[in-house]
């Protein structure tokens, strides 16, 4: 039985890395996976692995064309695998939300997946309106909606009016590689801190640099790793230089996901921040899960879904809070987050969020059992 799985964008964000292992739960099931994103610039795939077929639309400029090229490919891409029995889109985004309108029309079983309020990144105009247009148009045609937090499950409810019969929450779960790692046998480095995040035109990072100034002179051997990159790094770089941060900042780049683990293992406190607002707290936190799965303490605040997380993170209302935790915790002697580790591994692990889905896809006949094959 052949899945097709589409992706409008190409990202190492949470997207792409959540629908990633969507695909690889179908294929350790036995189901047959054509997975499709958009190429990065540097022509380097993000993800491929034995079993999957893996294909990727070119990236050309303007956005217009860009979109407009995308959605030609992936309606290529379906007629090519017409005997796919299920066509999975993320986002309702034009460049898979037609294709998958395509797909229902040729008798397809169509699901949708909803993961963050996507045209809620864009300023006030044409192109959010449009954005917005389609985001709302989208899931009313199709008989399943999947997303992955309280928040985007009553947007579901409320603005796009979808009843609970085509809504299904499937949870954000944790990628095995963080699973897979034994944290007992990692010993985090004393007062390291780290933070993990994209460092793009978006990048929240600014608001926390007074805060890291002031832990550093208080703990002036401290050490803080930043892991990601974009284009304000090298700013970002600077204004570290500037401060004379440069001996406890370090910057590190992009890593791989399969080696994140190792990374995070070293370190003894994990910190995530983003700005309260619609679309951050819409969105499900991975790098809480990641932290919790490598034994980190974490610090965030309280945004997306943190307070899922409040009885093994230090979940805190702004900055000044996490300023004050994580200062605490520099001050105690360092020790892994077991609770947290165990909390991961029972609620959050892919294997067994999937069985469900799984089950319910194949109850409402979206999806055929193995033994029917």
């Amino acid at each position: 039985m052949k899945l097709l799985l589409v992706s409008p964008f190409t990202s190492t964000s949470g997207s792409a890395i959540r629908f990633w292992n969507i695909a690889l739960q179908f294929k350790a099931r036995g189901y047959d996976v054509v997975y499709t994103d958009r190429g990065s610039r540097s022509g380097r795939p993000l993800y491929q692995t034995k079993g999957i077929s893996y294909r990727t639309a070119p990236v050309v400029s303007p956005l217009f064309l860009d979109i407009l090229l995308s959605t030609l490919f992936n309606l290529c891409l379906l007629l090519r695998h017409h005997d796919c029995c299920l066509y999975y889109a993320l986002k309702p985004a034009p460049n898979n939300g037609f294709p998958a309108l395509v797909a229902k029309f040729l008798g397809k079983k169509v699901v949708l997946d909803i993961d963050d309020l996507d045209y809620a990144y864009l300023s006030q105009g044409i192109k959010r309106s449009v954005s917005r247009f389609f985001f709302r148009l989208f899931p009313r045609f199709f008989p399943m909606v999947t997303c992955h937090t309280s928040r985007l499950l009553g947007y579901c409810r409320e603005t796009l009016n979808i009843n609970d019969s085509r809504l299904y929450f499937l949870k954000q779960g944790v990628s095995s590689e963080f699973l897979r790692i034994n944290p007992d046998n990692h010993q985090p480095k004393k007062k390291s801190i780290l933070y993990v995040a994209t460092l793009g035109l978006t990048s929240d990072f600014e608001d926390l640099v007074p805060m890291l100034e002031r832990i550093c002179s208080l703990h002036i051997d401290a050490t803080i790793t930043i892991a990601g990159d974009g284009p304000r790094r090298a700013a970002f770089e600077e204004s570290m230089n500037q401060k004379g941060l440069s001996r406890a900042v370090s910057f590190i780049g992009q890593v791989d996901h399969d080696k994140l683990p190792e990374i995070m293992a070293s370190h003894y406190i994990g910190v995530n921040y983003m700005r309260p607002n619609e679309v951050n707290d819409s969105r499900a936190i991975l790098k809480i899960r990641e932290y919790l799965a490598c034994g980190l303490h974490v610090v965030c605040n309280d945004t997306g879904d943190a307070q899922d997380f409040a009885a093994v993170a230090h979940v805190e209302h702004d900055i000044d809070g996490m300023e004050r935790r994580i200062i605490q915790l520099l001050d105690r002697s360092v020790e892994k987050n077991t609770a947290g580790r165990r909390f991961v591994e029972q609620r959050y692990d892919w294997n067994a969020i999937f069985d469900d889905f799984i089950k319910t896809l194949q109850d409402k006949k979206l999806l055929l059992k193995k033994d029917h094959l």
